[in-house]
């Protein structure tokens, strides 16, 4: 029982090495690189959210959950995600370029901003799970 337990331990640590070194390894263009993912985002539409965070190359570190339906203001109808965490409130232009992702089914708009709340912004397990099962609609880039 032991030796499972060790070997399981073991693989474990391996999966999540590699996807650290998966998604630490980063691209020199982030812009081009997104490009890329726009280009090909009939790959993903219609697809969990978690099929696209699997392939991404660079890791998310903010996000911004909007919610532009104004008779329903608890429908997350699309997020933003960056890749860099600003410091300050004057360091949000540099969250840019970003994507966008819209959602259909529309998300819970009250849970979303409660996160973002929670953990200013920040990219953290409780978040990844709020999106990791969300069907994506349409993915843009914001510059």
């Amino acid at each position: 029982m032991k030796n499972i337990l060790v070997i399981f331990f073991i693989f474990t640590l391996s999966l999540i090495n590699n996807k650290v070194i998966a998604q630490t390894t980063g691209v020199s263009d982030t812009l081009a690189y997104l490009q890329t993912i726009v280009a090909n985002k009939s790959q993903y539409i219609g697809q969990p959210f978690s099929v696209l965070l699997g392939n991404l190359q660079v890791s998310i570190k903010y996000f911004t959950p909007f919610g532009s339906l104004s008779q329903d203001i608890t429908k997350e109808t699309s997020t933003e995600f960056s890749f860099y965490f600003p410091q300050t409130a004057s360091g949000i232009y540099l969250t840019y370029p970003s994507l966008r992702i819209s959602w259909e089914p529309y998300l819970d708009n009250i849970n979303a901003h409660s996160l973002f709340n929670q953990y200013n912004g920040g990219w953290f397990s409780p978040v990844l799970l709020h999106y990791s099962t969300a069907v994506i609609a349409d993915i843009q880039i914001r510059e």
